[in-house]
Formats: structure tokens, C-alpha cells, sequence
């Protein structure tokens, strides 16, 4: 990439080769450069001396310097930045007449499941902040695109709409095979969407991982109550008396509620460090179904409690959340035998 110095004494470094295959989600600190390499890429700082190559392609360079206008990208930030003079369905219908090459989606679907029919005929300053911000995702979806890039879009939204719309914007990334790079400060809407995570620190992309491994990292930025991991599992069998799906996690199974016969061959769960409790003995003829064995890797103390980080037979990882009296009455140690019982599983709706 290269380097971007503001006047300001903002100093971004950047030095990255990504594979942009599904969702990179772009986490760090307010002020850490995260907005700033999104509008690097979309062509906002053409005077920045940096190179940007895309899918083979240079946007930005010593050879080259493609208009923002002209870059196939669909950008969403956090203010709407609608057309004020236009009306909603207006805004959108402009967006889809863009001359560039890129994946469309159809009208229809992006209003349908952005509920959007009812705001068409308004204008923005008749709309809330959410009703604006969603009228903004359908515009950069309308718009042909071979990359999206999105700057914590979902932030005006309630909570219930951003669990339904961030599965469903990785589903569209990988149906229409465009990627995308989403900034975010919920890690829940990144264990949701993300493939790989790229974490900011102090204007520098200090580190690239897989979803699986930034989720169980204890140099990860702290997202508090939602800590959890991220791991891969395998469909083993259903069984329709229970409704249950078995799953192979290593050695060990998981039971997940419905029929995940057709989920593909690599299922992604989330599991929250909050839901999963540790014992030091094995404890029969107890409610909870899913217990996977594993050891002990690390141990990070809090201020009100210690998280524990468990390796499982696979070499996946698991997170604990459990209070610091618990670390001291069952002795917990790098390297102990424990067995993880696991209370709550969601299954990763945007995986592949």
C-alpha cells in the first residue's frame, strides 16, 4: 500500500497483500487509520502516495490514479451522504445506472429485505437516521460493484436489525462473489460475517488472522461481555426425534438444534466465552449436551473476572469466561485437563 501523512501529524503505514476472498472485517481502536485505508481504496485521497492494486489491477500509483467515480466499489460510511434533493426510490434507482463493471443485484430484493417500500417516495430529511442509513446500503448494494466497502454501516441501526442484515450481506458477498471490507466495533457483526480479520493499530495494520483465530486471541481489541470463539465443525448425522444435529469437532461432538444435513461441508459456530463453563472432573448426568475435553493454553486475568482460553483435540480453541474465585477453588493452571461444558451454540448464518 504505502503511506498517508495528514497535516494533522496522522501518520496510516500500510503494507498489505490480502486475499480478498468473502468478508475482511477491518477492527482497532477509534483513530487507529481504519476509515482512512477505506477511503484510500475508494479513491478519496488521490493525492496520498500510495499504490492500490485490485484483482490485478492498479487504481493508484506512480502509473496510474483511477477517479473515485470510475473505481467498480460500493461504499458505505457512517453518515448516509444521500442526494438531498431526491427522494429514496430516486437515490436508489441513481446508484443502479452507474456505468462500471461489477456485480448487480435486483431492485426488487435489496427493498424487499431492507424494508424499504414504505420510505420510497420520501425524501431525507423526512427519514430517521436509520431509515436514511438503510436507504444507503440499498444504494451501494444497487450499484454495480467488484468490492464493497463498508465503514460500521449498521451503527444507526437497532440491534435486531443489524443481526438480520449482517448475515445477510456475507450471503450476498459470496452468492455474487464480491468481497468485502467491513469496519466494525461489534464483534458480534464480525463473528457473524468475517472470514479474516485485519486489525488496526496506531495508523498500521499490525496483523491479518482467520475469524477463528482473532476470536480466541488474547491480543485482540476488548469487546468485553461478547468475547467467544469461532470454530469449524463437520455434519455428522441428524437426528429428527430430537431435532438435533450432531457435528464432528475433533474428536468430540457438538449437538446444534435443526437440520444442518445441507449446511455444506465446513459449519461454523459461535460460542459465546460467557455460556461456556469449566470443570476439572468429569460430571455425569448433567442437562447440557455439548462437552468437549481439551487443555488449558492460557489464562488472561481481568478486573472482575479471568478468561480461559481451552485448546480442543483439533487444535481449535475455546473461550471461558469465569470468575476469578472459580480460577482459585478449581486450581486452574496452563496445561490442566478440563472439560468445557458448553451451554449455548449458534450456528454462523453468513458462513459459507
Amino acid at each position: 500500500m504505502g503511506e498517508l501523512v495528514r497535516d494533522t501529524g496522522f501518520r496510516l503505514r500500510a503494507d498489505l497483500d490480502v486475499d480478498l476472498d468473502g468478508v475482511a472485517a477491518l477492527v482497532g481502536a477509534s483513530g487507529s487509520g481504519k476509515s482512512t485505508l477505506l477511503r484510500l481504496v475508494a479513491g478519496f485521497e488521490p493525492g496520498a502516495a500510495v499504490t492500490v492494486e485490485v484483482d490485478g489491477e492498479t487504481w493508484q500509483g506512480a502509473s496510474a490514479n483511477l477517479a473515485a467515480h470510475r473505481r467498480p466499489v460500493g461504499t458505505v460510511f457512517q453518515e448516509a451522504r444521500l442526494f438531498p434533493h431526491l427522494d429514496a426510490r430516486t437515490n436508489l434507482t441513481f446508484a443502479a445506472h452507474a456505468k462500471r463493471a461489477g456485480a448487480r443485484l435486483g431492485f426488487d430484493e435489496v427493498v424487499d429485505f431492507l424494508d424499504l417500500e414504505p420510505l420510497l417516495g420520501q425524501y431525507p430529511r423526512e427519514l430517521s437516521g436509520g431509515q436514511r442509513q438503510r436507504v444507503a446500503l440499498g444504494r451501494t448494494l444497487l450499484s454495480p460493484a467488484k468490492l464493497w466497502l463498508f465503514d460500521e454501516p449498521m451503527s444507526a441501526l437497532d440491534a435486531a436489525s443489524r443481526r438480520e442484515i449482517a448475515p445477510y450481506l456475507a450471503r450476498l458477498c459470496r452468492r455474487h462473489d464480491v468481497p468485502i471490507i467491513y469496519v466494525s466495533h461489534t464483534l458480534a457483526e464480525v463473528l457473524t460475517m468475517a472470514d479474516q480479520v485485519m486489525v488496526a493499530v496506531d495508523g498500521e495494520v499490525a496483523r491479518v488472522d482467520s475469524v477463528g483465530e482473532f476470536s480466541t486471541s488474547f491480543t485482540t481489541p476488548s469487546f468485553g461481555d461478547e468475547a467467544g470463539a469461532v470454530v469449524s465443525c463437520k455434519f455428522k448425522t441428524y437426528d429428527p426425534r430430537y431435532r438435533l444435529s450432531e457435528l464432528a469437532f475433533g474428536p468430540s461432538s457438538l449437538f446444534v438444534r435443526g437440520d444442518l444435513s445441507s449446511a455444506g461441508p465446513r459449519i461454523l459456530l459461535h460460542i459465546p466465552a460467557r455460556d461456556v463453563s469449566l470443570a476439572t472432573t468429569p460430571i455425569d448426568r448433567l442437562s447440557i449436551l455439548n462437552r468437549v475435553d481439551g487443555i488449558v493454553d492460557a489464562i488472561d486475568d481481568q478486573r472482575d473476572s479471568a478468561l480461559a482460553r481451552i485448546r480442543c483435540g483439533d487444535g481449535q480453541f475455546l473461550l471461558a469466561r469465569v470468575t476469578r474465585r472459580s480460577v482459585d477453588e478449581l486450581g486452574l493452571a496452563v496445561g490442566m485437563a478440563v472439560q468445557a461444558l458448553i451451554k449455548s451454540v449458534a450456528v454462523r448464518t453468513g458462513a459459507p
